[in-house]
């Protein structure tokens, strides 16, 4: 099937009213109820605009499937589910309803509803129901001049499988590196070009189905069941003979990937690759690796010698910046299994088996804990303002006093001393007493303060931070969080039998916790 794209179908412009059956919600303002399990929405921008869960009785409730329109700032949402919506004033959420309406054509009419609605609606016009029955849309067409509903969905769908391919690679490689931190195998990661890791990528050679001969020799070609392997022949002329190494489908079931500690006959539907300082450990690693290829390339799509060449996979280094083979090895061996199918299973299963072994070393109820002054564990330090006349739009994150987007105001391409990366940011005004850890580079506000850890590590700053921002009731816009008052604000850690902070209990702590939020969402997307 080929892609589909936008201008593949004809479109057209439909009033509002003339598609969707308009409704209004019944649901006071949130004061009124008691928290519950119903959403509540109102005309938050954020979180499919659901602001908190009450219990109301069912006559109020809006049935889903929905989209609401925030009449203030033009927002639109899809929902799946029942909820309470807010109503009984001007600002009330407008509801959508039409008897076509699922989750992958309601996120494309809730993208063309607000090209009209964020345009129009304001404090000063409420894109109230009146006004939003009138409002246009530009949807996709089909043969009769009617919405294209399946269009829509599967537009959607597409996206949302390109999308949700690309969220699966980044946890699955950062699942990887989170298995090595909770090792102790703690390394950096680098990509090689496939030429730099394997001393010999070749393909195998066509043997047609005809002039295979039976025997025990396994016949590996690009399917991706058995190992790879199609047959079992006896054929010694006009082949080519593997052992001790990876072949990867370049057609068929492309990106296919296995590790074959024994002698095979190589067909032209695959691509070996041989490393001159691997062991079957190692290989089981890269294999897995390799094997990500498969999103990348399809049936109309093969994987040819040029391609192959230029194609990248990211390995743990050393200290020289080479391959960590010791590494590699020895985290399969940690393992303890002897198939490797999804490494990234296996990783969670054996991590999973040392939580529940370590469970109460890894409980926040059995450690010690002990206060510590701010100023004791990080260096303080005052952010400055690049005020709206001088910011240049850019690429580096200019850490404000905002709540939302981990303290992130803007992107610019201003620099100035603060920039600053494996630090925590603690909001002294606006939405003060909120902390943000930032990994990357970054500048920082004067309505921040930047907290440089004497203990340098990702994992343990992640901790501080949320610890940091359990003192944040105590502050406000009458009672600032400074400088001189951060030093002095006290912070309850783990700490350890000489008293000091148990960072490494943190450490394991926090690793343990994103792995487990990983595991949640790669089963989400069914990998």
């Amino acid at each position: 099937m080929s892609k589909l794209t936008l201008d593949s179908v004809e479109w057209k412009k439909f009033k509002i009213k003339d598609i969707f059956k308009i409704e209004t919600v019944k649901g006071r303002p949130i004061e009124n109820y008691e928290k519950g399990s119903i959403p509540y929405v109102s005309t938050a921008s954020m979180n499919n605009a659901i602001i908190n869960f009450i219990n109301r009785e069912e006559k109020i409730i809006t049935k889903g499937p929905t989209i609401t329109v925030d009449p203030i700032k033009g927002s639109c949402f899809f929902h799946e589910y029942d909820f309470i919506g807010r109503g009984f004033s001007g600002a009330s959420v407008n509801v959508l309803k039409h008897i076509n309406l699922n989750k992958f054509n309601g996120l494309f009419i809730c993208s063309a509803i607000q090209k009209t609605s964020k345009l129009r609606a304001s404090y000063g016009y409420l894109f109230n129901s009146n006004r939003l029955k009138n409002g246009t849309i530009l949807l996709p067409i089909d043969n009769n001049g009617n919405p294209n509903w399946q269009f829509m969905e599967d537009y959607i769908k597409q996206e949302m499988k390109e999308q949700s391919q690309k969220i699966v690679d980044y946890y699955e490689n950062k699942l990887l590196k989170l298995g090595f931190n909770l090792l102790d195998l703690e390394v950096e990661w680098k990509e090689f070009f496939f030429t730099d890791i394997f001393k010999e990528v070749k393909r195998g050679k066509r043997l047609t189905k005809a002039n295979q001969k039976e025997g025990d020799i396994p016949y590996v070609s690009s399917t991706a069941l058995n190992n790879g392997i199609d047959n079992f022949i006896s054929n010694n002329k006009g082949v080519r003979k593997y052992k001790n190494n990876l072949s990867i489908a370049n057609s068929g079931s492309v990106g296919s990937c296995f590790y074959h500690k024994y002698e095979y006959i190589a067909s032209d539907h695959i691509t070996t690759l041989t490393c001159k300082n691997a062991d079957e450990n190692i290989y089981k690693f890269m294999s897995t690796i390799v094997k990500r290829l498969e999103s990348k390339y399809s049936f109309n799509r093969e994987i040819n010698d040029t391609r192959i060449s230029r194609e990248k996979l990211i390995l743990p280094i050393d200290k020289d910046g080479n391959p960590h083979w010791e590494y590699m090895s020895k985290f399969i061996q940690n393992l303890e299994v002897k198939s490797i199918k999804n490494i990234v299973q296996y990783i969670y299963i054996y991590i999973y088996i040392q939580i529940k072994g370590k469970l109460k070393e890894y409980n926040l109820k059995n450690i010690n804990w002990k206060e510590y002054f701010i100023e004791e564990i990080c260096n303080i330090y005052s952010g400055k303002d690049i005020y709206e006349r001088e910011r240049i739009e850019g690429q580096t994150p200019y850490v404000t006093s905002t709540a939302n987007n981990n303290g992130i105001g803007y992107f610019v391409s201003n620099t100035n001393e603060t920039l600053d990366e494996h630090v925590i940011s603690v909001n002294r005004n606006g939405s003060v007493g909120y902390s943000f850890y930032h990994n990357y580079k970054a500048l920082f506000g004067n309505d921040t303060r930047k907290l440089k850890l004497k203990y340098q590590n990702e994992f343990v700053g992640k901790f501080i931070s949320f610890m940091l921002l359990q003192q944040k009731e105590k502050y406000g816009y009458g009672y600032k969080m400074g400088t001189a008052r951060l030093k002095r604000q006290k912070i309850m850690l783990p700490s350890n039998i000489n008293g000091d902070p148990n960072y490494d209990f943190m450490k394991k702590y926090m690793i343990i916790h994103e792995i487990k939020q990983i595991k949640k969402l790669l089963d989400y997307y069914n990998v």
